[in-house]
């Protein structure tokens, strides 16, 4: 018994010797002063996406100069988000987790119906700031003209774009084809405008569906390929990819990227950017109502935008949703 209360006294010492120590190292706040609060929180910063036209490298040299302007002029950080294929950058604006983004003609007209995003500006070359959609063989195909193609491989891009998929479904159904898969041997997505070229090269296909502009930028770099591709048939002309915003963006910042954009031209230090956007001469300002041609396919094709499967996935394939099998 008297061990258990010698024992107790110890206890009880140790435990305010303890407390007395820690009590002189409590911090002694005067709450009538002000301290500074660190601000931990990461700069600000806007995300552009980009849609994969091209190589991610020339992707990259393209639009990585007007990043970097862009940066400098609106005094924060322009962080480029390069995407896998079309249909994934209109999932990047539903789930808000970018800010901007260079639209093709088709892929703007989903996203806008899905998440309200709104164009600003597109690049302007020299009097055009269109596009078209092409129908492309190789020369030594003897393709003539659309009854050559029955039985052959037919390269699109993707679901979600104009040139690569929506232009050529309205051109075989004025051509009296409903059913590509019933008409051609083989149909494959590219996935880009450039990819779709080679496979027409490489003989993995035998018409191909890019856009023009990226057609022209191929036989640019490559002189030679000029006599072994032809064009037989070219669309009507789109607006040319436009930096779209999301609805989410803040007004103030909205209206001084555009205006950046407006006056590219303007600006001895932003040539050598216009220069890398494939010679540009300046920026024009875009509307939703530069899209009318567009509209009209869609319209044609009796395309609802709202439950269109522009992205391929498991649970919502061209199959299914009947853009290729059933006759529109």
């Amino acid at each position: 018994m008297k061990r258990l209360y010698i024992l107790a006294f110890i206890c009880i010492s140790i435990f305010s010797f303890v407390g007395c120590d820690n009590r002189e190292d409590i911090k002694k706040v005067d709450l009538n002063k002000r301290e500074e609060i660190k601000n931990d929180q990461e700069p600000l910063r806007i995300k552009i996406g980009l849609i994969p036209e091209q190589d991610i490298r020339k992707m990259a040299a393209r639009y990585g100069p007007l990043a970097e302007y862009l940066s400098k002029k609106l005094n924060l950080k322009v962080i480029l988000i390069y995407l896998d294929n079309y249909g994934e950058v209109c999932d990047k604006f539903i789930y808000k987790q970018l800010d901007a983004a260079f639209f093709g003609s088709f892929s703007y007209a989903l996203t806008h119906v899905k998440a309200g995003v709104e164009p600003l500006a597109r690049p302007d070359y020299q009097g055009t700031s269109t596009y078209r959609g092409l129908i492309v063989v190789r020369e030594d195909s003897n393709i003539k003209n659309i009854a050559d193609m029955r039985g052959k491989r037919l390269a699109l891009v993707n679901q979600a774009t104009y040139a690569g998929y929506l232009y050529p479904l309205y051109y075989f159904k004025e051509h009296g084809i409903n059913k590509l898969e019933a008409y051609f041997s083989k149909i494959i997505f590219a996935e880009s405008h450039d990819k779709a070229i080679f496979a027409l090269l490489r003989d993995e296909a035998d018409v191909a569906t890019p856009k023009d502009l990226v057609y022209q930028r191929v036989i640019k770099e490559n002189p030679d390929l000029e006599k072994k591709l032809v064009v037989l048939s070219a669309s009507q002309p789109v607006p040319s990819n436009a930096l779209c915003v999301s609805k989410e963006l803040d007004p103030s910042l909205k209206n001084k990227l555009k205006d950046i954009l407006l006056n590219l031209n303007n600006d001895p230090e932003a040539r050598s950017v216009l220069e890398s956007l494939g010679g540009a001469t300046r920026f024009i300002e875009t509307q939703d109502e530069d899209y009318r041609h567009l509209y009209d396919i869609i319209n044609a094709l009796g395309i609802d935008l709202n439950t269109y499967p522009y992205y391929k996935r498991p649970d919502m394939g061209f199959e299914k949703a009947g853009y290729v099998q059933e006759s529109k």
